[in-house]
Parts: C-alpha cells; sequence; structure tokens
C-alpha cells in the first residue's frame, strides 16, 4: 500500500472570524493510499484538516507522513485487518489530524474495492441523513447582512452562528430579523466566563435558538460547567471539551451533546467509537468540521445518518473546492451511490 500526500490552499468565499481569530484562506493536506487488491489497482483518498488549536500544523501532519512511508507501516498487510491496521497507526502517539487523513482513504479504499459507496459499508441509512448548518462567523453588520442573504438565497435554512465579541447580541438579533423562520445555533468557541454566559444565554432565548455550543473558556471551573448546565434554557454542547473517547462521560455531566470532528477524534473509526459512547451516555449528537474539502465532508456526511445533528458546511465555506460530488441541496445532505467518498476522479497526486 503506497501512501503519498499534498498541501492544498484553498480561498474563502467570505473571511471566516470565530472568537479565537481570523482566516482568509483554508490549508490542508490531501492523503492518496494507492493498493493493489486481486489484481486491480485502486485509489483512496482522504484529507488530514491540521489545527493550531489542537497542536497541529503542516509540518506535524507531514513529519507523522513521512515517519509512515520510510518505516513501511502500511506495508504488507490486509486493507480489511482493522485490528492490525489500528495497532500499527496507533504506535505513534497524538497526530490525530494525520491519522485522520490516513484513515479516510483507509475506508475509501475498502468501499471501492467491496464496489460499495462509504454509507453503505458503514451500515448507514442515507434517507436518514440529516440537514447541514450554514456557518456565519463573526463580522460587521454589514458583512453579517451579506453572508445571511447569500445563505437564504441559496437554500440553507440553518444557521450556526459564532460568538464571542462584544457585539454577540446585536448580530443575533439582526441575522433572526433577516431570517425568521430560520433554526438558530449559536458557538461561542469558549469564550464566555460564567457570568457572561447565563447573561447572554438569558437574553437570546427569546430569539428562539436551539443550542448554544462551547459557551465557557476552557479554563472554567467544574463548579461552573456544572452551574450552567443546570441554569441555562438552551441545551448546551461540548466541541472543544471533548476531543478524545474518555472525554466523553465528563462531558455527560455537563452538557446535553456533542460535537465530534475528525480532526480531534483521528478518523471514522474513533469516531464511530465515541458515537457508540455518546449514545450509551443518552448524549445527543453532532458531527462538525473545519473549513475542508469535499473529502473529509464526505466521510462525515457518510456517517451522518447515525447521529441528531450535522454541521458538515466547511467545504461549502470554500470558493473553488476541487473535489465536488454533489453532496447538497440548500442544507439536506445527499449521499452519493458512487464508489467509496463518491469522489469521481482517477488518482489526485
Amino acid at each position: 500500500m503506497k501512501l503519498t500526500y499534498k498541501t492544498i490552499e484553498l480561498d474563502l468565499e467570505f473571511p471566516f472570524r470565530i472568537s479565537r481569530g481570523e482566516k482568509f484562506v483554508s490549508k490542508t493536506i490531501i492523503t492518496q493510499l494507492e493498493h493493489t487488491y486481486n489484481g486491480q489497482t485502486y485509489f483512496g483518498f482522504g484529507e488530514a484538516v491540521f489545527s493550531e488549536f489542537y497542536g497541529e500544523n503542516e509540518d506535524s501532519v507531514s513529519k507523522a507522513y513521512k515517519h509512515i512511508i520510510k518505516d513501511g507501516i502500511l506495508q504488507n498487510i490486509d486493507l480489511f485487518n482493522e485490528q492490525e491496521l489500528q495497532r500499527r497507526i496507533g504506535s505513534f502517539g497524538g497526530n490525530y489530524a494525520a491519522k485522520a487523513g490516513l484513515n479516510i482513504a483507509l475506508y475509501d479504499l475498502r468501499a471501492k474495492v467491496l464496489g460499495l459507496p462509504l454509507y453503505k459499508f458503514l451500515g448507514s441509512d442515507k434517507t436518514k441523513a440529516p440537514q447541514s448548518s450554514y456557518t456565519i462567523g463573526i463580522a460587521d453588520k454589514e458583512t453579517i447582512v451579506q453572508k445571511v442573504k447569500t445563505a437564504l438565497d441559496r437554500n440553507y435554512k440553518i444557521l450556526k452562528v459564532k460568538l464571542g465579541s462584544s457585539e454577540d447580541l446585536e448580530m443575533l438579533k439582526t441575522i433572526r430579523s433577516l431570517a425568521p423562520q430560520a433554526t438558530i445555533r449559536v458557538d461561542a468557541n469558549a469564550a464566555w466566563t460564567y457570568d457572561e454566559a447565563i447573561e447572554l444565554i438569558d437574553e437570546i432565548k427569546s430569539l428562539d435558538i436551539e443550542f448554544v455550543e462551547e459557551p465557557l473558556k476552557l479554563d472554567s471551573s467544574e463548579e461552573a460547567y456544572e452551574k450552567l448546565f443546570h441554569k441555562s434554557p438552551i441545551p448546551l454542547m461540548a466541541d472543544e471539551s471533548c476531543k478524545r473517547l474518555a472525554d466523553i462521560e465528563k462531558c455527560s455531566k455537563y452538557f446535553h451533546m456533542v460535537n465530534f470532528k475528525l480532526t480531534k477524534t483521528g478518523g471514522i473509526s474513533e469516531t464511530l467509537r465515541m458515537i457508540h459512547a455518546a449514545r450509551a451516555l443518552d448524549l445527543r449528537i453532532m458531527l462538525g468540521c473545519f473549513t475542508e474539502t469535499n473529502i473529509s465532508i464526505s466521510a462525515m456526511a457518510s456517517l451522518s445518518p447515525l447521529v441528531d445533528y450535522a454541521d458538515l458546511d466547511g467545504s461549502l465555506l470554500l470558493s473553488n473546492d476541487p473535489y465536488q460530488n454533489q453532496l447538497f441541496q440548500g442544507n439536506q445532505i445527499c449521499l452519493s451511490d458512487k464508489l467509496g467518498l463518491g469522489i469521481d476522479l482517477p488518482s489526485i497526486i
């Protein structure tokens, strides 16, 4: 099995700002696995979406892949031997974005070898795929109006609003006035103290907000998390607080929902385990993303029938995603019956 990879840089349709910063382009690493099975050569595609917030960058992902190639970690192994593959890939610690890029490509390969779309290989029912939200980042009022009108013109009916600025309340009021029928979700990206959170949540409850994602600063006390959990009139979702499988039990004490992303989990295999664990603790589940291409978005979308919510608009926020597969009709995820991820391309590296 041969691993190759390349970095690509893609423009964003609008500048994307959250409480931690702003960006204008998205850089990501595309992975490709070439494998011959029963005399036929197949290509599996993946994507490593690195984030400095989670301790990874282009250099760390590249070093991980160089290590895999140099040490022959993927040589002489059965493509379907998940146990051995996990043992070998798990032999180097951390590097969850790099592992995700590799794991996605493995699943794409497996599904193609078996002649199946990935959602069927995973045993999910594409008719149960949820609608995805469309993200409105922090911006000035003029840009907010432009973004919301663009979303509504494209038939996006669920809006996820990034908060964490001094204009949070006014921004939300503007969006609600422009989109009175839309479902609105709020994501603070760990921006608020307890006092700020409870005050703002009390103020926005009249705006019909579906849930609030990661409201508290990550250094908040457990007492603050517990107090907000019991006092908030709007359901709370964990994102930055829930990175590993081991985090889910703790999050079940302070949140009603959890958000899984491939960059955090390390791939489809671990995401599946985390979905089952969250279900066992009666947590509702969302699958999320960063600004990334349709390769990794399609991987999570293939799992989306197994969960309650989707925030898989990362490729929709790009102006020039090269890996299209007609995954969306407005907000609705429409899983392809093409093989694997549904990215109908030959070798891409």
